[in-house]
């Protein structure tokens, strides 16, 4: 399970639960995230990776993985 952890000054998710839908991006009056900033956290609330896809996640690297070789099973926290 993951949680949208939204940037200082960003206005709070609607629920608990809320997760950016595919194609979303923050409002352009927002202002940017920290350098660094991890957008998702972990259930122990530790910061995580996030959900493959989704915004702000740092996936880059493991869907190059699993183009190069399906048979890998992708794991993070």
């Amino acid at each position: 399970m993951h949680k949208f952890n939204p940037p200082p000054q960003w206005p709070q998710p609607p629920t608990a639960g809320w997760r950016p839908p595919v194609g979303w991006k923050p409002d352009p009056t927002w202002p940017a995230a920290p350098a660094g900033w991890r957008f998702w956290l972990n259930r122990n609330g530790r910061r995580s990776s996030g959900p493959i896809g989704a915004y702000g996640a740092v996936d880059a690297g493991r869907l190059e993985l699993a183009t190069a070789d399906p048979a890998l099973l992708l794991m993070h926290s």
